[in-house]
């Protein structure tokens, strides 16, 4: 899943229950989990190897295409970021600090992929072994369907948890 929804979601579970930062952080972690269990597509990044036989021997090579990759990525959590802010702190009484961690830890488990990629030693393994137990086998290969599903996923997300931007 792209990173938007996830910080998105992230976001709605520190609004919704307005939990202090390290709180918000750790539900928006765990959130990200299962929001993976969704079936759900993915961009394409230039520099993955993918390993179909043992997924735990998927790498990001660091070349000119992974630079390429990092902006698509950050443009992505950037937008995940800038969402949730808006539409959660403006007219609300939350504190930006706890919608900002909650987006920020739903977003964290896909760069942990990337440190488990170059560094394959515990804890990094314990936590991609668990990223794969969660993420759904089936895939959604058309972009349009994906991208439909995630503006949904947003949208129900921004009402469900009374997002301030709509009552501002």
């Amino acid at each position: 899943m792209v990173l938007t929804p996830h910080a998105v979601v992230g976001a709605t579970i520190a609004s919704f229950f307005k939990l202090n930062p390290f709180t918000a952080f750790f539900s928006g972690f765990l959130s990200h989990f299962f929001m993976d269990i969704i079936p759900h597509w993915d961009y394409k990044l230039r520099s993955a190897r993918l390993d179909e036989v043992n997924p735990l021997n998927n790498d990001l090579v660091i070349n000119l295409d992974s630079t390429i990759d990092f902006i698509k990525i950050g443009l992505d959590a950037c937008l995940g970021i800038v969402i949730s802010l808006i539409f959660f702190t403006l007219g609300a009484n939350i504190s930006p600090v706890v919608i900002l961690a909650g987006a920020l830890g739903a977003i964290l488990p896909d760069p942990l992929q990337l440190v488990y990629m170059k560094y394959r030693k515990e804890p990094f393994l314990t936590l991609q072994k668990t990223h794969m137990l969660f993420h759904s086998p089936k895939r959604i290969t058309n972009p349009v369907v994906g991208v439909l599903l995630y503006c949904l996923i947003i949208t129900v997300c921004l009402f469900l948890g009374g997002a301030g931007f709509f009552t501002w």
